[in-house]
């Protein structure tokens, strides 16, 4: 994932802090787009590691990575769909009453579990590195 910030602060231990302003899923703009209407964001600040070098007011790009991102929505759409597949075949298999109530509450047990994960990772922040000037 890469996006381009502005530098306003050094820090130490060769870390800046940055202001990313938040992009469109369609990569427009939106004060010009009937799809969005007057939806304005504000900036997000971040933390980046500065190995470059880079100085207030420099515009950067910068990288972060999607393995958090990609995790979660693995844990948020895989498994609840494969908890219940099988729960659902299990159910049949053991020719238990309504398979699909169980099918459910697989589902609705992967939901749970992937809210907790989400809980957890709350409090892990994102790792940026300034990658371009």
């Amino acid at each position: 994932m890469q996006q381009i910030a502005v530098v306003k602060r050094l820090l130490p231990d060769n870390q800046a802090e940055l202001q990313v302003s938040r992009q469109t899923a369609c990569g427009h703009d939106c004060s010009n787009c009937g799809g969005c209407g007057e939806i304005v964001s504000k900036p997000i600040l971040v933390i980046a590691d500065n190995s470059i070098g880079a100085e207030v007011g420099e515009a950067v790009m910068i990288t972060g990575s999607s393995k958090q991102v990609l995790g979660l929505a693995a844990v948020l759409y895989v498994v609840p769909v494969v908890l219940f597949f099988a729960l659902y075949g299990v159910a049949a298999v053991l020719s238990l009453p309504i398979p699909g109530l169980w099918g459910g509450i697989g589902f609705f047990g992967g939901i749970f579990a992937a809210k907790k994960v989400n809980d957890r990772q709350k409090d892990k922040k994102p790792v940026y590195t300034i990658s371009k000037l």
